[in-house]
């Protein structure tokens, strides 16, 4: 899976590094990393458990959440705020889906709860953030967040997508002059 780092990358590409909807300047970035991220809040748990790893790529890895989560907004945002939230939480599976992952089940439950298959790319684009195995303890997973392999790992999301960014934020400037 990408860093956070990474999900949030991909959710600027999503947006475009847009202006806020309707006026919503001061919080729209900060949205718009949340919502990049939040399929991760599955950690929670496992971390008041003393297991972080123990719901990491379950059911707020699919599609269902995607939904569930950009209706959560609903009251909060007009409908194209709300439909750009679910296709910025859907980045995080994508990334997710393109990441390299070496702890069983391999890939994220995508289709959830239609489907119990795990999908991931077969050609890995992103490195995995390391974050530790099954089971591991708190110690264990903090000392693998802040690694030198995942310093590696975000530089090379930052290579990849970085440009991707770059050419999306000119290329709507452009289209917005015309």
């Amino acid at each position: 899976m990408p860093s956070p780092v990474g999900h949030s990358i991909l959710a600027f590409i999503v947006t475009g590094l847009r202006r806020a909807p309707y006026g919503r300047k001061r919080w729209w970035p900060v949205l718009v990393i949340f919502a990049a991220c939040a399929a991760d809040l599955d950690f929670l748990p496992g971390i008041l458990m003393g297991d972080p790893n123990r719901f990491h790529h379950g059911p707020s890895h699919s599609i269902t959440a995607a939904l569930v989560f950009a209706i959560a907004f609903a009251r909060a945002l007009p409908m194209r705020a709300v439909v750009g939230v679910f296709f910025i939480y859907l980045s995080h599976l994508l990334g997710d889906w393109l990441a390299a992952d070496t702890g069983a089940p391999f890939g994220i439950p995508l289709l959830w709860p239609f489907s119990s298959a795990y999908f991931i790319s077969p050609v890995p684009i992103f490195s995995n953030f390391e974050h530790g195995g099954a089971g591991a303890g708190l110690a264990d997973f903090i000392g693998q967040v802040f690694s030198g392999h995942n310093l590696l790992a975000i530089g090379l999301e930052i290579a990849v997508l970085g440009p991707v960014l770059w050419l999306v934020t000119r290329y709507r400037r452009r289209r917005s002059r015309r």
